[in-house]
């Protein structure tokens, strides 16, 4: 079927897909789950996008391009995905090619985070802007860029990640390896964490009461709002400021159009945009920040990664002349 592609997006939690045409227009779209104690290897996973595309297929044909969303470094020029941090044991893995084998059609791979934003910037958030930095707020940080309307991949296709930028050198051990990245402070566990400081910092008794992210929100509500002297509400500011002290480094980088957030904790933009907003202003380059205030919510939510990667695999489609 001219004109319209599949899209994956695999996650830690699953797989979601879409048909989407030429227009970005969604056709069909499917989810499965997978078992939090269940088999990731990639045979495994590999049945679980094969049933997706199965039924995605009944709209369109077999001959339809497929692109996917993967979280890890994707290394383009050699075809292999280096590594998955949801995915342990994932290393070195042709998933382009194995994937074209087993489905019976061509199959572009792109980073995730990458093809959420592709998605925001076609039908969400970011339509109409060329320049954009995306941040994915989940367990850790994931960010993608769109700079003049080109998607920011850097060498081997493994550029990009803000997330492991060095906010506290010497800091809380990344799942990288390194120590004080960005995504230990600004992702969930990160703001577990940070309020579990602020708990015993106020003389809690016993163990922090917020294990989630949306705990530390609710203990604030649940008091009223906003109070200086409420360690949820100290651990949501100091949250708000170390993710707006590395907002601002790349926005005196990047000089975005527009800032969007994405990911579980974006749903609280209504509480965390006015701060790092604040800070933004104090920190950033007037010039670089320029008109890219207010901070935009992702619209598509977790359709984006499917609606980028089957974008993504239209380009590749048209780009090849096939």
């Amino acid at each position: 079927m001219s004109g319209v592609a599949i899209g994956l997006d695999l996650g830690g939690h699953g797989v979601r897909g879409v048909v989407l045409d030429a227009e970005a227009n969604i056709l069909a779209d499917e989810r499965v789950w997978i078992d939090e104690e269940g088999d990731r290897g990639i045979d495994e996973v590999e049945d679980l996008i094969a049933h997706v595309v199965d039924v995605l297929r009944t709209s369109t044909d077999a001959s339809t391009p497929i692109g996917i969303g993967v979280p890890g470094f994707h290394d383009h020029t050699a075809g292999i995905l280096r590594n998955s941090p949801n995915f342990p044991g994932w290393e070195d893995l042709p998933v382009a090619a194995r994937l074209t084998e087993r489905l019976g059609a061509p199959v572009t791979v792109e980073n995730d985070a990458n093809c959420a934003l592709l998605g925001e910037a076609l039908a969400g958030a970011a339509r109409g802007c060329a320049d954009v930095i995306l941040l994915t707020l989940g367990t850790g940080v994931g960010s993608a860029f769109l700079v003049n309307g080109t998607l920011l991949r850097g060498a081997r296709g493994a550029g990009a990640e803000a997330g492991h930028v060095a906010l506290y050198p010497g800091g809380r051990k990344c799942g990288c390896g390194k120590k004080g990245c960005l995504e230990m402070y600004a992702g969930s566990t990160g703001l577990v964490v940070t309020a579990g400081d602020a708990w015993s910092e106020e003389g809690g008794e016993g163990p922090c009461p917020a294990t989630e992210a949306i705990d530390v929100f609710s203990a604030e509500a649940d008091a009223g709002g906003p109070q200086p002297g409420l360690w949820a509400s100290r651990a949501i500011e100091r949250y708000c400021l170390d993710l707006a002290t590395g907002l601002a480094a790349l926005v005196n980088i990047f000089a975005p159009e527009a800032i969007v957030l994405g990911g579980g904790i974006s749903g609280a933009l209504a509480r965390i945009g006015p701060p790092i907003e604040t800070e933004l202003k104090r920190r950033s380059i007037g010039a670089c920040l320029g008109d890219a205030l207010p901070i935009r919510a992702a619209e598509l939510g977790d359709l984006a990664g499917a609606v980028g990667a089957a974008s993504w695999s239209l380009k590749s489609r048209l780009r090849s002349g096939r």
